[in-house]
């Protein structure tokens, strides 16, 4: 009778797996599941320097203009633009009928208060001023007109104008470092925020008054997956439906499973030496450093080859790269000895370099979510303690790693990604002006590039500035501010039934809305 009961009741859980085959919840159709490693730092664009919080709030907000997957300039807000004949006033005409999230209306307004609250102490963004310091004045003639008016022509102005706008009637007057709408948005873009549970998932819904037409997706959720090796077994499960991927041979293994792949060229992979500290204030210090990197070995190594030598921050497709500046450096450990040397740095008994008593050692900081990164800060460890340089390592969560170490300039050295942009300007990060109001936290300083830089700003076409930032890079490669590694191919993974992705090396989301499934 007990054995009769048992089959009984094996049949019935096997009827019930028939009927309800699901063993976990489901998305809705229509919903992408997106995995990442890390959660955005805030959701308001004026609070957002780093890149994966502006990936997020570009889901949620637009810009005056857009980057396309080409690095072009594309209209946003603004459907079309006139610049005066001495480049001077930028006038932007809004598109008609675009509402907030809220229902409101969006405005001219809106654009002038965005930009105008950079530079409002009583805001406390966090946004580089140094990027908007030449615009002299905003005017709003009328509700769908907006006039820049600049001090000196700005030929990166567009490139400057991608921030997202944010609404006036919403921030008024607040303290955006304390405001609830960090985490909980209103924009006008193509997705409407609805939830931000932390550390495991941002959820947003189609905007269907979007401008640029409805999403064809009706929600998108970011899952948060800290773990990469998690991230990767979640791919092919299904239980995300796309991610970035660092190793070419997960990309390689997740396609030959029948997911997708998009291969990209990503921003310049770098270490960022701190001048502010006296150990690195010598310019050979800082050239035998790059003398002692085997970056082609690194390259092939731990790239399986899918990369190439950097020259800087400019990627190779801009036509203001220089290739020269990539080779200023081969791998030359005897020539970095000699440079030391010469700067008065000579081996102990440990085999370390010291000098008046001090020993040439510091510490070399990284994101610790990157598993790429860290190997490649073992691999300069050990190459620099080759030549006698002591070097510890520090892994910190990413959020930390970005906003207290990297843009506080708190580091000896830091390797990291750097953003790629879409105009050449390399003001932000190396003008000396920029040490105080820019992203320039290596506190380097060359009247000289100063001068290119400013220069090639006052330009108006590629052919005129294209010599001027080659120059610049040379210069910078001859000063190394920041070594040089590579730029990776940046590869994003998605399922077989995703349709429209057209990833830049700027970001995958930039047309979002035209992602289906």
């Amino acid at each position: 009778m007990h054995m009769l009961k048992t089959i009984r009741l094996v049949v019935v859980l096997l009827l019930l797996l028939t009927i309800f085959p699901a063993c976990r919840p489901t998305m809705p159709t229509g919903t992408l599941v997106y995995g990442i490693h890390t959660q955005p730092n805030t959701l308001n664009p004026l609070m957002a320097p780093d890149i994966v919080s502006r990936w997020a709030i570009e889901l949620v907000f637009d810009g005056l203009v857009d980057v396309n997957e080409r690095l072009d300039i594309v209209p946003a807000l603004a459907q079309r633009w006139q610049v005066s004949p001495d480049g001077l006033t930028w006038s932007f005409d809004l598109r008609r009928g675009v509402r907030w999230h809220d229902g409101a209306p969006f405005t001219a307004s809106d654009v002038q208060f965005t930009y105008t609250a950079i530079f409002d102490p009583a805001a406390k963004s966090t946004l580089p001023r140094s990027d908007y310091q030449n615009i002299a004045q905003i005017e709003t003639p009328d509700d769908h007109t907006v006039r820049f008016v600049l001090k000196e022509q700005d030929a990166s102005l567009l490139s400057k104008l991608t921030l997202g706008i944010v609404p006036k009637h919403l921030l008024a007057g607040q303290d955006l470092s304390r405001s609830d709408f960090n985490r909980s948005p209103v924009g006008t873009g193509p997705f409407i925020f609805q939830e931000w549970l932390s550390l495991q998932y941002l959820r947003l819904a189609a905007n269907p008054a979007y401008f640029g037409g409805r999403p064809g997706l009706e929600s998108l959720v970011w899952r948060i997956v800290p773990d990469t090796t998690a991230l990767l077994i979640q791919l092919p499960t299904g239980e995300v439906d796309g991610a970035l991927v660092e190793s070419p041979e997960d990309a390689a293994r997740l396609a030959a499973q029948g997911l997708k792949t998009y291969g990209v060229s990503g921003g310049n992979v770098q270490i960022s030496l701190q001048l502010a500290n006296e150990l690195l204030q010598d310019v050979n210090v800082r050239r035998a450093l790059a003398l002692a990197l085997d970056r082609p070995g690194i390259i092939a190594g731990l790239l399986s080859g899918q990369g190439t030598l950097s020259a800087g921050d400019i990627l190779p497709t801009s036509w203001a790269y220089n290739p020269q500046a990539a080779a200023l450096y081969p791998y030359d450990p005897a020539q970095a000895r000699a440079l030391l040397a010469q700067a008065g740095w000579q081996p102990g008994p440990d085999g370390l370099l010291t000098k008046d008593g001090r020993k040439l050692a510091f510490t070399l900081v990284t994101d610790a979510g990157n598993h790429l990164h860290q190997q490649i800060a073992v691999t300069v460890r050990e190459q620099w303690r080759a030549i006698g340089v002591a070097v510890d390592l520090s892994f910190v969560e990413r959020n930390t790693f970005v906003s207290e170490y990297v843009l506080k300039g708190k580091f000896q050295a830091t390797l990291l990604q750097s953003s790629v942009r879409a105009d050449p300007d390399l003001s932000r990060r190396f003008h000396s002006r920029s040490i105080q109001s820019g992203q320039n936290f290596l506190n380097y300083s060359n009247p000289a590039l100063d001068d290119l830089l400013d220069r090639a700003l006052r330009l108006n076409t590629p052919a005129e500035r294209a010599p001027l930032y080659r120059q610049a890079q040379l210069i910078l490669a001859q000063d190394v501010p920041q070594i040089n590694l590579f730029y990776p191919t940046v590869y994003y993974v998605c399922k077989a039934d995703v349709q429209g992705l057209k990833p830049s090396s700027m970001s995958v989301f930039w047309n979002v809305q035209a992602w289906t499934r």
